[in-house]
């Protein structure tokens, strides 16, 4: 009757085994949190990370858009009908190559018109020539004659070369970015039908800062990222630096060139980085590591598990990584997490060290005496005042505090713990606990 009343559930057991760290904290002495193997709770968990060495450099970084370095518009120079498309978007033409064709029937039969009129006039230019050498026409009709002759073998060039027209050939070499013609069209003169870009190398028109623009030069080399291949950089030089500054925006127009690599194409969005200046092997620490709240440039610089705040001297900026010019040494530990709260001399100990391992867990229990263990039913020497053995009490409240849960070797200790028990925890410090109906 009395082991019915006194006996705990297996999950009421598990249940005060989370709870019972809280309240051992609240007695140990001084205030002072319990922890593993003595340890004080009132380290406060923080992530740290060591100075390192390691290349910075000092650039200008801009956004513009990438251009192709020729874009020019293919024109009909003829009117006919189109007949054969020859290329495409996207198709790679050589200087000279043939784009269209249009129809030639009737540019032929113009041709033909030019050539019999100008054999009409070079015949008609020699019959009066002979008269005029032999006096018997005027001046004026050897003029007439010869002003027809020169008209005629002008009409028959300018057939031939509408004729020749009739084929549309590439002006430059590069790709075809638009087609603004369909086979069947009715093309005329000076229509533009095709759209060619060269694409290599292309380039970048940036804007730098006036007070920087002594720090460029042709030549400069740069980085340059798209959105589109995040992943990838390609390398670009600037071609040149514009004479003038804009008296507007206080600026300097720097263009530069880069390869496309078959990957880059006009009218992409670029990242353009320039670099200045480059400081090797120089003292680096985590942009994180900077204490936000307050005005000054410090740290906070963990020594003998507690933490001194130090003013450093920051140089160049660089992605996620910041440059220490003094204050701090290679291999000094700093704290990147966890800064809220901290105060000059606080204990902190680093997030994930300090738990207790398998073989600790293992043997908590029977290294706790036996006067405050747990022993049979109707034993003496149970668990005094209803609680858990102090060294399981301070590992469930360190794995609590840290926010992790408790592992399969503790579980494991608590099974046994329950097994030994032959089916009940005494809830009373001797096991002759009085039960109500009593």
């Amino acid at each position: 009757m009395l082991a019915r009343q006194y006996t705990l559930s297996i999950g009421s057991v598990f249940l005060l085994a989370l709870g019972c760290g809280d309240e051992e904290d609240a007695q140990q002495p001084g205030g002072m949190r319990g922890g593993w193997g003595g340890r004080e709770a009132a380290a406060i968990p923080v992530k740290g990370e060591k100075v390192t060495r390691g290349d910075m450099s000092a650039y200008i970084e801009t956004y513009s858009r990438l251009e192709a370095e020729r874009r020019v518009s293919v024109l009909a120079r003829t009117t006919g009908l189109l007949e054969e498309l020859a290329a495409e978007e996207g198709d790679l033409v050589r200087q000279g190559q043939v784009m269209i064709r249009l129809n030639k029937d009737e540019l032929s039969l113009n041709l033909r018109q030019a050539e019999q009129a100008f054999a009409d006039a070079s015949t008609n230019y020699d019959r009066i020539k002979t008269l005029y050498e032999r006096s018997m026409v005027s001046q004026s009709e050897y003029d007439a004659a010869h002003l027809r002759l020169d008209n005629a073998k002008i009409s028959l060039e300018e057939a031939q070369l509408n004729l020749a027209y009739a084929d549309v050939t590439a002006p430059i070499a590069g790709v075809v970015t638009q087609r603004l013609v369909e086979v069947g069209d009715l093309v005329r003169g000076n229509q533009e039908v095709f759209v060619i870009a060269d694409r290599d190398p292309l380039l970048v028109r940036i804007f730098a800062p006036e007070q920087r623009m002594y720090q460029l030069h042709p030549g400069q080399e740069a980085t340059i990222a798209v959105e589109a291949l995040p992943d990838t950089s390609f390398r670009g030089r600037i071609r040149m630096i514009s004479p003038e500054v804009d008296p507007a925006s206080g600026t300097v127009k720097v263009t530069l060139e880069v390869a496309s690599d078959g990957l880059l194409k006009p009218g992409m969005f670029a990242t353009v980085r320039i670099i200045t200046e480059r400081r090797p092997q120089t003292l680096i620490v985590p942009k994180k590591a900077l204490i936000l709240e307050t005005d000054e440039d410090d740290v906070f610089l963990i020594e003998n598990s507690t933490v001194r705040r130090v003013a450093v001297e920051l140089g160049f900026v660089e992605g996620d990584q910041v440059e220490i010019v003094s204050g701090l040494q290679e291999g000094d530990q700093v704290v990147t997490i966890g800064h809220e709260g901290l105060k000059d001399g606080a204990a902190v100990r680093l997030a994930g060290e300090g738990l207790p391992t398998a073989a600790e867990l293992a043997t908590a229990e029977s290294a706790e005496p036996r006067g405050g263990g747990f022993g049979p039913p109707g034993a003496r020497g149970g668990w005094q005042g209803g609680g858990l053995p102090d060294s399981l009490r301070q590992i469930i409240a360190e794995y609590r505090r840290q926010g992790k849960p408790l592992p399969d070797s503790l579980r494991q200790v608590l099974r046994a713990m329950r097994e030994q028990g032959g089916g009940g925890w005494q809830g009373r410090g001797r096991g002759e606990g009085r039960g109500r109906g009593q």
